[in-house]
């Protein structure tokens, strides 16, 4: 049996420094963005957004072909670059901030594409209207429900081991 993968996984830099080195230089190359705090989530446009991570502790930034995600794990943060291996570096220095992940390197065996509805602009169980701000200029007429594609990554049993975002959508449905 032959791998079937398509990406490259590194674990990011635990300080907020590096991490925020990484999001600039990936940031320009974002088409979506989904940050999470607390109390707020946002969709922002992340080429035209500046991203605090003070505010932000959990997030992450994505296009069809990488994932950038974050979490804030006590005083440091947990990172993770997944990019299709076709996907060159931001600059040559920028790589030696991720190293590469050998739990997964190298274990996939199959992949698939799944879709998930998010939550509706305004759903009152919310208690807010949701903007999906890195989506509006993509909406057209009668588009009400947004769709967050997800790429899933499976081990030759079937075991889910990797999934990274790859993009949102308007839909009918």
């Amino acid at each position: 049996m032959e791998n079937n993968w398509d990406i490259e996984i590194r674990t990011g830099p635990p300080d907020a420094e590096a991490l925020q080195q990484a999001i600039e230089a990936w940031r320009p190359k974002a088409e979506f963005a989904i940050f999470e705090s607390l109390t707020d989530v946002s969709f922002p446009v992340p080429r035209a957004t500046a991203i605090n991570l003070a505010a932000w502790p959990k997030g992450r930034i994505f296009a069809p072909t990488f994932e950038l995600r974050w979490e804030k794990n006590g005083a440091d943060f947990r990172s993770v670059l997944a990019k299709e291996i076709s996907v060159e570096w931001s600059n040559a220095g920028l790589a030696d901030l991720f190293l590469p992940d050998s739990e997964v390197a190298g274990v996939f065996f199959g992949r698939e594409n799944q879709s998930v509805y998010l939550w509706p602009e305004n759903d009152m169980r919310l208690g807010r209207r949701l903007r999906y701000e890195c989506l509006e200029d993509q909406r057209g007429k009668n588009q009400k429900n947004v769709m967050l594609e997800v790429k899933l990554y499976r081990d030759a049993h079937g075991r889910l081991i990797f999934w990274r975002y790859t993009q949102m959508r308007w839909t009918n449905d």
